[in-house]
C-alpha cells in the first residue's frame, strides 16, 4: 500500500474511534477529519468545500426546510385522536402509528419524521391505554426502516447515489430502494408486532389510564389566580393538577412544613410536578398560570426536545442564565419523573426532556438552533397561524415529480421550498435558525474524505484484500458481508459516515468481482440505516431512550429480532432484485 492509502485508512479509523467514543460533538469530529485530510494532502485544496454543493447535502437541506413548514401546519397532530377512536387494541394502535411514521420517513429525514409524530404519540397515550414505554422505541425503529424506501428517505441513500455517480455509473432513482425498503420494513414491523408483547409489554406494565401513568410528568412553577375564592389548599390543588406541590415560596421564604391543609396565596411561588393534561386543563380554566413569563416583544410558545450533544443536556436553567442572555423562558420541563425539592432553576435537563419555551420569534429560533433542540409542536394558543394541508400537498407534488423522473430531487424540492416561501407558508429566516445544522456539517465534511478513499486507491486495496480472503465472487457472500459490516459499524458511528467509508469499497468490490456495484452499494446504505441495538447510534434511538425511560437492555431485547428480520429480508431481496 502507498503512504497516502495508509494515511487515509489511519485517519478514518481515528475518526471512527472518535465518533464511537461519543466524547466530542460529531460535527466537530467531521470538520477536524476534513482539516487533517487537507493537511496530509489526502483531500485537494480545491475540494474542501465540494460537500457544500453536493446534491445530497442540498436535498437534505431542502427536506429540512419543508419539514419546518409541515410542522407548523399541524396536519399530523390529529393522528393520535383518530387512532384512539378507530382501534381499541393498544398493539394495533402502535402498529398503525409505526406504519404512518415509516411512510412519512420515506420522504424526509428520520429525525424530522420522529419529531412530527410526537404530538400523535402524546395524543394516543392520553386517549388510550398505552404506557409510555410501549410506544417510543417502536416509533424510532419504524422511522429508521421507513427511510429505506426511497433515495431521499435518509442521507445514507443520497450519499450512496452520489458515490455511484462520481464513479461514472448511474445513481439511484427515487424508488430504486422501494423493493428492499418496503419488504425489510414489513419484516421489521412484523418482528416488532410479534416480539413487543413478549418484551416491553411483558414486564409488569399493565394497561393504565392514559391520564395518569401513561404520560411523563411536568415540572414547573405556578401561581394561583387571584380570582380563586376561597384560596385552595395544598391538597385541593394537588388533586386538581394530578401531582404534587414540592415547595411554596412566600415573601422570599420557603414554607415549612408543607401540610395538606396549608392555604395557598395568590402571591405564592409554587414548584409543582403535575400530570400534563391536568395542568393544561387548569391553565385553560385560568385557575393557575406560569410564574415565569418573558416580557419583551410578541410572545410565542412552542415545545422542543433536548437532543444528544445539546448544551442543555446535563445542565440546568440556572446555569444557562436564559432570560438575561436570550430573552427566552423555560416555562416547564416534561420528562421522566424524579424526586426533586429544589428551586425550578436547578431542575436537571436531560436528553429527551421536553421544554415549553416562551419568547419572541427571533429569540426562540436562535435559542433552539444554538442549543441543538428539535421543535416538537407549537401550542395552539401561541398566535401561530395554522396553514393547513397546503405544504403537504405541494411537497407531495414535488415527490411525484421526482418519482416520475421529470426532474432531479434537488431541483424538485428546491421548487417546493421556493413555492412555500413565495406563498408565505415557509418563513425562511425562522426555518434556517431552527435547522438541524449538525447533520449538514457532517455530510459536507465527510463527503470529501469519502472521495479520498477512492482517489488514493485505498478502496481498491481494501477490496483486493477482502477478495483474497473471502469468496466475494459469490454474490450472497458479498451482499451479506457488506450488509453485516454496515450494521455492525452504524450503532457506534452515524449512518452517513458509515456509508461514506464503505461505499467506495463496495464499488471497488463490484469492479473486482463483476457483481453489480449498485447492489453492493445499496447493501451498505441499507445496513447503515438498520441501527436497532443501541440507544446512541442514531438520534431517534437516543430521543426514544430519554422519552420512554428505557434501559440499555430494552434495545437489545426488541432490537435483535428486528435486526435479524431486516438483515435476512433485505439481503435476500437485494439478490433477487439486482
Amino acid at each position: 500500500m502507498t503512504p497516502s492509502q495508509i494515511l487515509i485508512i489511519i485517519l478514518l479509523a481515528g475518526l471512527l474511534a472518535a465518533f464511537a467514543s461519543d466524547r466530542f460533538r460529531a460535527e466537530n469530529v467531521a470538520i477536524a477529519g476534513l482539516v487533517a485530510g487537507v493537511v496530509l494532502g489526502l483531500v485537494p485544496v480545491h475540494r474542501i468545500f465540494s460537500g457544500l454543493t453536493n446534491p445530497a447535502v442540498i436535498t437534505v437541506l431542502e427536506v429540512l426546510l419543508i419539514v419546518h413548514a409541515l410542522a407548523r401546519s399541524h396536519v399530523f397532530d390529529r393522528i393520535g385522536d383518530v387512532l384512539g377512536r378507530r382501534f381499541i387494541d393498544p398493539r394495533m394502535q402502535i402498529l398503525v402509528l409505526c406504519v404512518i411514521a415509516a411512510v412519512l420517513s420515506s420522504v424526509m429525514n428520520n429525525i424530522a419524521a420522529f419529531s412530527l409524530m410526537l404530538p400523535a404519540c402524546f395524543s394516543l397515550m392520553a386517549r388510550g391505554r398505552v404506557p409510555v414505554r410501549w410506544i417510543f422505541l417502536p416509533l424510532s425503529y419504524a422511522t429508521l426502516l421507513g427511510g429505506l424506501w426511497t433515495s431521499i428517505g435518509t442521507p445514507p441513500n443520497l450519499i450512496a447515489s452520489t458515490f455511484l455517480q462520481r464513479a461514472g455509473m448511474q445513481g439511484f432513482a427515487l424508488l430504486d430502494f422501494a423493493p428492499v425498503g418496503i419488504l425489510a420494513t414489513a419484516a421489521g414491523l412484523l418482528a416488532m408486532a410479534f416480539w413487543l408483547p413478549r418484551t416491553l409489554m411483558d414486564e409488569g406494565d399493565s394497561e393504565t389510564d392514559g391520564d395518569t401513568q401513561s404520560l411523563s410528568r411536568v415540572t414547573t412553577e405556578l401561581r394561583i389566580s387571584v380570582s380563586e375564592l376561597p384560596p385552595p389548599s395544598v391538597a385541593t390543588l394537588q388533586t386538581r393538577l394530578g401531582g404534587r406541590i414540592h415547595n411554596i415560596i412566600r415573601d422570599g421564604k420557603r414554607i415549612f412544613p408543607l401540610r395538606p391543609d396549608t392555604t395557598i396565596d395568590a402571591s405564592d411561588r409554587l414548584l409543582v410536578d403535575a400530570e400534563p393534561k391536568a395542568l393544561d386543563r387548569a391553565l385553560a380554566a385560568g385557575a393557575v398560570s406560569y410564574w415565569r413569563r418573558a416580557h419583551t416583544g410578541e410572545r410565542r410558545r412552542l415545545s422542543a426536545i433536548v437532543m444528544p450533544h445539546s448544551l442543555l443536556a446535563g445542565s440546568s436553567i440556572a446555569a444557562q442564565n436564559l432570560t438575561d442572555n436570550t430573552g427566552v423562558e423555560i416555562l416547564q420541563v416534561e420528562g421522566e419523573q424524579v424526586r426533586y425539592d429544589g428551586p425550578f432553576e436547578e431542575v436537571a435537563l436531560r436528553v429527551g426532556s421536553i421544554l415549553l419555551l416562551e419568547g419572541d420569534e427571533a429569540a426562540i429560533g436562535a435559542f433552539i438552533a444554538y442549543h441543538d433542540l428539535v421543535e416538537v409542536a407549537e401550542k395552539p394558543n401561541s398566535g401561530t397561524t395554522v396553514v393547513g394541508v397546503i405544504p403537504l400537498a405541494v411537497f407531495a407534488v414535488g415527490v411525484v415529480a421526482v418519482a416520475c423522473g421529470l426532474v432531479a430531487p434537488e431541483v424538485a424540492l428546491g421548487g417546493v421550498v421556493a413555492f412555500l416561501c413565495l406563498t408565505g407558508k415557509l418563513d425562511i429566516r425562522s426555518a434556517l435558525r431552527t435547522l438541524n445544522w449538525p447533520i449538514l456539517v457532517i455530510l459536507s465534511a465527510m463527503l470529501p474524505l469519502g472521495e479520498a478513499v477512492g482517489t488514493t486507491g485505498a478502496a481498491a486495496a481494501i477490496a483486493s484484500a477482502l477478495a483474497d480472503h473471502l469468496p466475494l465472487t459469490f454474490a450472497p457472500v458479498a451482499v451479506f458481508a457488506l450488509l453485516a459490516t454496515a450494521m455492525a459499524i452504524t450503532p457506534f458511528v452515524n449512518n452517513a459516515t458509515t456509508v461514506t467509508i464503505l461505499a467506495p469499497i463496495a464499488i471497488e468490490i463490484g469492479h473486482a468481482t463483476q457483481l453489480s456495484p449498485q447492489m453492493l452499494v445499496m447493501a451498505v446504505a441499507v445496513g447503515a440505516s438498520c441501527d436497532f441495538l443501541t440507544p446512541f447510534g442514531h438520534h431517534n434511538n437516543t430521543l426514544a431512550y430519554g422519552l420512554g425511560h428505557y434501559r440499555f437492555r430494552d434495545f437489545l431485547k426488541l432490537g435483535w429480532p428486528v435486526s435479524l428480520a431486516s438483515f435476512l429480508v433485505a439481503g435476500s431481496v437485494l439478490l433477487l432484485y439486482w
